[in-house]
This record gives structure tokens, C-alpha cells and sequence, in this order.
């Protein structure tokens, strides 16, 4: 299976159809990861940051991998603020299903912790795009917002 997965990426990124195929391939990843459910949501500190309470862990700072959101704290315009403030709701709305499931792969260079996160069985990056709250993001460049 990861293999098929692998040549999928591969020939995605030959043929110029990442930006396509590079959604599918991360939900696809993201289904397989393994995941732990003991964590609650303390808060949303913006549209793709949250505070977790994990057992042996304590409060951790987590970026949610898989998508970008406006940023709230250095935003470029006021068009990009109000956007922040819209996706933070969002997610806070997002946060009251539970279980919080989260699949932890690393920190950022802020020393956040990193992880794939599924709030009711939902994945948090596809319900936070789907609703134009954030963009597909996977580490390259990011668009602006203003």
C-alpha cells in the first residue's frame, strides 16, 4: 500500500500534478497514521494552533499539520485579521466534537509540536478547508491572504 502510494506521489511530482494529487496522497497518509485518543482541547489559539492536554504529556502547543489559516497575531492586512478571527471560531466550533484523536510527527521551528489531528472522526485540515477557513498546506510556500 505505501508503495502504490509512493509511485502515485512520484508521478505526481514528474507531471507537474502535485498541487493536485498532493491532497488525496495526505488524507490518504493521514488515514493510516496512527493516532491517540486520551488528548482533550484546551483552545484554539488561532485557525491551525491549539493548546492539547495529553496524560504524561501535560499542556503541549500543537500546530495542525495539513493546512494553513490566516495568521491572527502578524497579519498582513485587515482583510487577513478578520479572516484569522473567522478561522479561529472555526476551529473552537470544530473543537466542541469529540474524541480529539491526534497523530504527533515532530515540531515546527517555533517548538511547537506538529500532528495530524480528527476532532468527531473528522479530519481537521479537510473540515477547515472545505469551509474556507484554510488552504492545503504542506511545507512550501504559502499564499497570502489579503
Amino acid at each position: 500500500m505505501q508503495a502504490a502510494l509512493f509511485w502515485i506521489a512520484a508521478f505526481a511530482l514528474l507531471s507537474g500534478g502535485y498541487a493536485l494529487l498532493a491532497p488525496a496522497v495526505d488524507d490518504r497518509m493521514s488515514s493510516m497514521r496512527a493516532m491517540r485518543s486520551d488528548c482533550r482541547m484546551v483552545r484554539a489559539i488561532d485557525g491551525d494552533t491549539v493548546d492539547l492536554a495529553c496524560p504524561g504529556r501535560g499542556t503541549m502547543r500543537v500546530r495542525i499539520v495539513g493546512y494553513d489559516a490566516p495568521e491572527l497575531f502578524s497579519p498582513m492586512c485587515e482583510a487577513e485579521h478578520a479572516a484569522a478571527l473567522r478561522a479561529t471560531q472555526a476551529l473552537r466550533n470544530l473543537a466542541r466534537q469529540t474524541p480529539v484523536e491526534v497523530g504527533f510527527q515532530g515540531h515546527d521551528h517555533f517548538g511547537r509540536w506538529l500532528a495530524d489531528m480528527r476532532l468527531g472522526g473528522q479530519r481537521v485540515a479537510t473540515a477547515m478547508v472545505k469551509s474556507g477557513n484554510g488552504r492545503r498546506y504542506f511545507g512550501s510556500l504559502r499564499g497570502g491572504w489579503c
